[in-house]
């Protein structure tokens, strides 16, 4: 299953509201259970971002990471 993820989600692993949620859905991308999809809209967010929240991103494996391109 493919999930599109925009930087809210993102950075919803470290918001104390949506941490649980958001923490879930990165260890099934993590452990191959669902395919993270980042569009490119996303990914020139995320060069603006806090560093914890770009870096989380790497954590997942390239495998893993399906990118779509909106423009």
């Amino acid at each position: 299953m493919k999930v599109y993820v925009d930087t809210s989600v993102i950075g919803g692993c470290f918001d104390e509201e949506f941490e649980e949620w958001s923490n879930f859905l990165f260890q099934e991308f993590l452990y191959g259970k669902k395919v993270m999809v980042l569009s490119d809209l996303t990914l020139q967010e995320l060069e603006l971002a806090k560093f914890k929240v770009r870096e989380k991103v790497k954590e997942i494996p390239q495998n893993q990471i399906s990118n779509i391109f909106m423009s």
